[in-house]
């Protein structure tokens, strides 16, 4: 198995861990937001930031399953033109897909990079009464950002390599979204 294979099954490994996490703390923010809605209809007491907090969690949430996604082939794309396709022009476009995906992610990550740094040296904070200093959910959001990132580099890098010593069918397969094989038929 070469590096960059076993590098990318590590990473989704990471992904998968990092979606659970996700998962696991959009539960427990429903906990504390179902709390503070019984909490406040009964005794009437709220909870101060559970909003906040949710809002947080829900970013964090889904910049950690981004990568998780991917590697499943759950992000949307359009097949019309692809099913069509023999294999060689396939593999290429596949590639060619992964290759736009770092882009639009390289840019992400920089621009989270940079407010996230820019909040830091600021020392910004939200504007509520919890006063969350903003570079944490931020930093947080980017660590998801940056897995994404990294792990459609690692695809990206795979499948060229694959593609350039004619392994389309291969290039393919690893490309792929995983529900999409069976579905269409030419």
């Amino acid at each position: 198995m070469s590096y960059l294979a076993s590098a990318r099954i590590l990473f989704e490994r990471l992904s998968r861990i990092a979606a659970l996490t996700g998962l696991y703390v959009l539960f427990a923010t429903t906990l504390l937001v179902s709390t503070d809605v019984v909490v406040r209809k009964i005794f009437g007491i709220a909870f101060v930031g559970a909003d906040e907090l949710g809002g947080y969690a829900l970013a964090l949430a889904t910049s950690w399953a981004l990568s998780y996604a991917f590697f499943q082939g759950s992000h949307i794309r359009v097949n019309v033109l692809h099913m069509t396709l023999p294999p060689r022009a396939k593999a290429w476009l596949d590639v060619l897909a992964v290759l736009a995906t770092v882009g639009l992610i390289g840019v992400l990550a920089w621009q989270v990079w940079i407010l996230a740094f820019d909040s830091w040296t600021f020392d910004a904070v939200s504007n509520t009464p919890l006063r969350v200093p903003m570079w944490i959910p931020q930093f947080i959001f980017l660590a998801g950002v940056l897995l994404f990132l990294i792990s459609a580099v690692l695809v990206l890098l795979e499948s060229l390599g694959l593609a350039l010593q004619g392994k389309y069918e291969e290039t393919i397969t690893l490309i792929e979204e995983s529900e999409q094989s069976g579905e269409y038929t030419v």
